[in-house]
């Protein structure tokens, strides 16, 4: 039994409302942060056993990318897969912001954070300053986005020119909420240069709601 039979309902029968379930998703803020406070203790072991690699794969994209000291954004850190991904392979300083924060708790403990924050990623601009950072990434968030462009044009303002924007979008997604039209929109505007998207790859292999239907693109952008 996948933990989405079994979670506990926030509110409604529309994802909009409350947080029914995993693969539905929700851009309702307060049931995000309950989800994953409730999930948080238990989230990295249940995440390896559904054989969940984008934030190892994320940073493999990104590495090649960075140099030791860089300043590194993970934008919805969550318990810290990514931040923790990142630090084995690269000496760099890297904040974290994240809803939840049962998550952020244990990010903390892991200690390859440098500073972490409890923000609503709906909640635009980001409480961090112009220029600030060599890079983002926002692995696994896009789906509790509601203003997906509003806050990718936001990090556009966070990264220094020349830096890097990594995010990833499920493909169910990128094609219901015209992703490729965002990509476009923003590479005529001069926020970006797109250097990469995949090809939709596995996400939650053994997850039973996941495995035969909803796949993950990567998508590795250059600010201008």
């Amino acid at each position: 039994m996948s933990r989405d039979s079994t979670v506990k309902k926030t509110g409604g029968t529309d994802s909009k409302q409350g947080f029914n379930s995993l693969k539905d998703g929700s851009t309702d803020s307060a049931a995000i942060a309950t989800y994953y406070d409730d999930w948080a203790e238990t989230y990295d072991a249940t995440l390896k056993n559904w054989d969940y690699q984008a934030p190892d794969d994320a940073v493999a994209i990104l590495c090649e990318h960075l140099q030791a000291g860089d300043d590194i954004l993970d934008v919805g850190c969550g318990t810290g897969l990514f931040g923790n991904a990142l630090s084995r392979q690269l000496d760099c300083r890297i904040e974290g912001l994240d809803i939840s924060t049962a998550s952020l708790e244990i990010a903390e403990r892991k200690g390859g954070y440098d500073r972490l924050r409890r923000h609503d990623l709906q909640d635009s601009p980001l409480p961090v300053p112009d220029n600030a950072f060599d890079a983002a990434a926002c692995v696994g968030v896009m789906t509790y986005i509601e203003d997906a462009a509003g806050l990718l044009a936001d990090l556009c303002r966070i990264i220094r020119p020349g830096g890097y924007i990594l995010f990833t979008q499920r493909d169910d997604r990128w094609v219901e909420k015209n992703f490729g039209s965002l990509m476009g929109n923003f590479e005529e505007r001069k926020l970006w240069t797109p250097l990469k998207i995949s090809k939709a790859k596995p996400y939650l292999p053994k997850n039973e709601d996941f495995k035969d239907s909803i796949q993950v693109i990567y998508v590795l952008c250059q600010v201008v």
